[in-house]
């Protein structure tokens, strides 16, 4: 494990667990926050405690709030001069900020400045979703413009293209707020345009300069093409949303899903947290279901992790429903965990209803059924059980993409002790969401969609979504 995390100990008796465990939440919080291990063997598990060691774990030390710095004062001056002299600035707002709970100052900023902003999957909501500055509906065109970008507890990786052309402006400059120096500079970033410390005290440090400043959308024709960009891109999504076609297509299903789960919980309530994982699951549904608050939303993040979608969900659970209260969540305010998995996706880790099942936990998952990764391969079932007798005989068949047939995942569910819906219709789809939101157990929703099946033999680089895996469907002429 030590390559994985931050820490990575296992204890040599008893005695020494108090300090170790200490010593894993510490270095998990301070600094750049990332995993503690703790490998606890079965002989200190099962060793009998005695009278003097019960009084040892009284003492365990204690770890206190990490502390927390802002930026050099002359940096910031130099940052600030630089944001004012932006024709078309740009804010990111990543995961960090979230992590951090800056979305206080971060939407301050917002307000004050009048900066247009766009956040990262699991940074949306740290500033509303419904705020007009909000550009996700213009991505592409605000960063093709864009001059000067200040990232918020963000990284330039796959998410954000690296900062690199032909998706970004070539004369972008980009401006990097961490607590992690070793963050600094990396891809398209420039160190010298960086600065160190909490993105909540860094921002504050950023409105006091700023203030009584806002940027003026009149200097150039930023705001026009975007809000140009986004009136195009909301008009295509609309039509989308209502396509009658059966199959169902992405689009139309998370609008479905969307508009019934917002009449059970508004998103004003932030009364969802949203998962999601699997190719075009994860990334279409990342623009179709808007998120008030902060911290509720979880995907596969910097590595493109498949499998984690099940597990999130079951933490997500446990962070926000479990046993223990938590202090700044009032009672009423229990969050429903929502769980949308491509059928691929589910696969990884769909076992993990069983967990649910056996810890009580009233988890809802939509698995969007296309019969493949990122596509099917067959748009009937007599097309599918011919390909099948072909690849069986070793002949050229079911393509390397390609899942079982309609295969019924709600069963599951049903196995376990949850409930499960097996579905083709918008009729279908929202009855089904209603009443997996009020369900007590957990309940998968095998919504099936069209299998967007690809006719021409290719190679697919899956680009993280897929585990990095090079799948490549036939081999000719020899290449």
């Amino acid at each position: 494990m030590t390559p994985h995390t931050k820490i990575a100990v296992r204890p040599s008796s008893f005695a020494t667990l108090p300090s170790i465990i200490a010593n894993a939440y510490r270095t998990s919080f301070y600094g750049h926050p990332g995993t503690g291990f703790v490998d606890l063997p079965a002989d200190i598990i099962n060793e009998p405690v005695s009278g003097d060691d019960a009084a040892d774990l009284e003492a365990t030390p204690k770890v206190c709030i990490p502390p927390k710095g802002g930026a050099d004062s002359a940096r910031v001056q130099r940052i600030v001069a630089l944001i004012k002299s932006a024709k078309a600035p740009l804010v990111l707002i990543g995961k960090g900020a979230a992590y951090a709970r800056a979305e206080i100052p971060i939407r301050s900023l917002i307000d004050s400045t009048r900066l247009p902003f766009l956040p990262s999957p699991m940074g949306k909501g740290v500033v509303p979703d419904s705020h007009p500055q909000n550009v996700s509906s213009a991505r592409s065109a605000a960063l093709k413009m864009a001059d000067v970008v200040l990232i918020l507890g963000a990284r330039l990786n796959w998410i954000f293209h690296y900062g690199e052309p032909p998706k970004w402006n070539p004369a972008a400059k980009f401006i990097q707020v961490d607590i992690v120096s070793e963050e600094m500079g990396r891809n398209a970033a420039d160190a010298e345009l960086s600065l160190l410390g909490d993105v909540g005290i860094v921002v504050q440090q950023l409105s006091a300069h700023l203030a009584n400043w806002s940027y003026d959308p009149s200097i150039s024709d930023y705001t026009s093409v975007m809000q140009a960009a986004k009136k195009k891109n909301e008009l295509i999504a609309a039509r989308a949303a209502i396509d009658p076609l059966l199959p169902m297509t992405y689009a139309k299903v998370f609008d479905v899903i969307k508009t019934a789960l917002h009449s059970v919980s508004p998103p004003s309530e932030g009364g969802i947290c949203y998962i999601a994982e699997g190719a075009n699951t994860m990334d279409i549904s990342r623009s179709i279901f808007p998120l008030e608050h902060p911290r509720l939303r979880l995907d596969a993040g910097t590595y493109a992790t498949m499998g984690v979608g099940l597990p999130y969900a079951i933490a997500a659970w446990e962070a926000y429903n479990g046993s223990r209260p938590q202090p700044s969540l009032a009672p009423s305010k229990r969050k429903k965990v929502v769980a949308i998995e491509g059928d691929s996706a589910f696969g990884f880790s769909g076992m993990e209803v069983e967990t649910m099942a056996r810890m009580g936990m009233d988890i809802l998952i939509f698995v969007i059924n296309n019969g493949g990764i990122y596509f099917g391969d067959s748009k009937s079932k007599e097309d599918w059980d011919a390909k099948q007798k072909r690849t069986m005989a070793g002949e050229a068949g079911l393509r390397s993409w390609a899942l079982g047939w309609e295969v019924k995942y709600e069963k599951i569910a049903e196995a376990c002790g949850g409930m499960g819906f097996f579905l083709r219709t918008p009729e279908e789809l929202e009855k089904a969401t209603v009443a997996g939101f009020n369900a007590t157990v957990p309940v998968i929703v095998n919504v099936i969609i069209e299998s967007g099946k690809v006719e021409k033999p290719v190679s697919l680089l899956c680009a993280g979504n897929c585990s990095n895996i090079l799948m490549v469907d036939r081999v000719s002429d020899g290449k």
